[in-house]
């Protein structure tokens, strides 16, 4: 048996139809989940890009550890590669992801194979003085607005060199034409290297990174412009907390389509970064990158399907984190604030032959059950010698053997702020008094409230005390590795 995961960056749940959305074109992670087991409460415990794959790699929490962030893997931390490593599974890592592949970060290392897509978003590919890029000039591209230089000119300069970088990798690279983008190129390089493990009599695990729907947005046609007459943008929420397809009163009066596509924007607040209009702009050029990568994905599900590799292959699609777009006024990761739109992620699960499919689970995991599922679908036991895995296998799950793993899902992001979650609610605490931005405690009822918008903590202060306190707790237990002596936390089931 086989294992394929597909680990994408910055996929925001709310534009899935997997996950209620109603609007965007995926269809095939729409089969993959019809083929699979949706987990619709899945949720990292360190955000973002880096601190997630950690925990996917190690199936530890680091989240109250800062030297486990946006960090290099340590020597001693034992990864995903190397628990497989002389147990017969050929491993294997293809992404076009540039934070992967920073040099000393060690992100690459333990995999029998790797290969690096160059040239997404600002990967330092193309130098400056290479004369196929000559003639790019940022003041000619307009959907890269020129940062402001009187406020900050340190991070207008670190703006202007990424978009500059991005310019040159997109004239030399030709990323207008689809087939030459980073997704396409990636997707392609997965299916080679599956297809050359014809014949291979060792069972396999690809890990296929992709960068996308992360930005820049710069979409070739016609994902620039798919959903550009599109009305919903609020994101309403029916009595179950599904989306619904509607269009809310205050919507500004505005024709779309005459607003002018922003290919990337600096993380920031709305009306600082970009204006309301473009926001709305923003988010449809997001849905087109959404229908992209779907589309490529595709073409992989439909390599396996024809080679027959979907008999004996383990599929798993994730993210690492959401996509902010506005629905807390910022865009990108402004602040470490841990709202729905970031901190919710996607997982499916498709057995081979499509066994145990057709089913969505409401057990709440995390990103550091993935190791330990995919050690126990190979059957490989973690050395004794090896810190304890905090995670839990999900293939119980899948089969119907459990029901649940844990009462609640703790996470935090850059240590300036936690967060608890369970079915009924969300609590987030922060860590770090900004007088700028000042933060306190908030709470939000689940699943009608989906977006955080209604913070009850004042109406439900029992419970929030209770919350935290169970945070806290976890907090402690974690730093003495003692989680199994965690209580769970049916008072505050009841109460919800």
């Amino acid at each position: 048996m086989n294992a394929i995961v597909v680990a994408c960056n910055s996929v925001h749940l709310g534009f899935l139809g997997a996950y209620g959305n109603a609007w965007i074109e995926t269809p095939n992670l729409d089969r993959l989940a019809s083929q699979g087991v949706v987990f619709d409460h899945h949720f990292p415990e360190n955000l973002t890009t880096l601190p997630t794959r950690r925990s996917w790699w190690t199936g530890r929490y680091g989240f109250t550890d800062p030297d486990l962030g946006w960090t290099p893997l340590r020597n001693d931390e034992r990864i995903l590669p190397d628990f497989l490593s002389g147990r017969g599974v050929r491993t294997a890592l293809i992404s076009d992801s540039p934070f992967l592949r920073e040099t000393g970060m060690g992100y690459g290392r333990g995999f029998d194979d790797v290969i690096w897509i160059r040239g997404q978003g600002y990967d330092p590919y193309i130098p400056a003085d290479d004369p196929r890029a000559r003639g790019v000039r940022l003041e000619d591209e307009p959907g890269l607005r020129l940062p402001e230089d009187e406020d900050d000119p340190e991070t207008a300069g670190r703006w202007r060199t990424r978009w500059e970088q991005f310019l040159r990798n997109r004239k030399v690279l030709k990323t207008d034409d689809e087939e030459n983008t980073g997704v396409a190129r990636t997707v392609k390089a997965a299916i080679d290297w599956v297809g050359r493990r014809e014949g291979d009599k060792e069972p396999f695990l690809l890990w296929l990174d992709l960068f996308s729907p992360h930005g820049p947005w710069d979409l070739p046609d016609p994902y620039r412009d798919q959903y550009a007459t599109i009305e919903p943008d609020e994101f309403e929420a029916d009595e179950e907390g599904d989306l619904v397809d509607d269009s809310t009163d205050d919507e500004p009066e505005i024709d779309i389509e005459d607003v002018a596509v922003l290919i990337d924007v600096p993380a920031g607040a709305v009306g600082d970064v970009l204006g309301e209009a473009e926001l709305y702009r923003l988010r449809r050029t997001y849905a087109g990158a959404v229908t992209m990568v779907d589309r490529w994905l595709g073409e992989l599900f439909d390599a396996l399907e024809k080679s027959g590799r979907d008999k004996d292959t383990l599929i798993i699609f994730t993210s690492d984190q959401g996509e902010p777009l506005g629905e807390h006024g910022f865009v990108r990761r402004f602040r470490p604030w841990l709202y729905e739109e970031l901190i919710h992620t996607p997982l499916i699960i498709r057995m081979p032959g499509a066994k145990h499919g057709g089913i969505r689970h409401q057990a709440i995991v995390q990103t550091v059950d993935l190791l330990p599922t995919l050690l126990g679908f190979f059957g490989v036991h973690p050395p004794e010698d090896a810190p304890p895995i905090h995670g839990r296998d999900l293939l119980p799950l899948v089969r119907g053997d459990q029901t649940k793993i844990r009462d609640y899902a703790c996470m935090g992001m850059d240590v300036e702020e936690y967060a608890i979650r369970t079915h009924v609610w969300h609590m987030i605490v922060p860590l770090v008094d900004d007088p700028e931005e000042p933060r306190r405690p908030e709470l939000y009822r689940k699943p009608e409230d989906r977006w955080d918008q209604n913070d009850v903590i004042e109406q439900h202060g029992e419970t929030a005390e209770h919350l935290e306190l169970s945070l806290r707790r976890f907090v402690d237990a974690l730093s003495r590795e003692a989680l199994d002596e965690l209580p769970p936390l049916r008072d505050v089931a009841r109460r919800g």
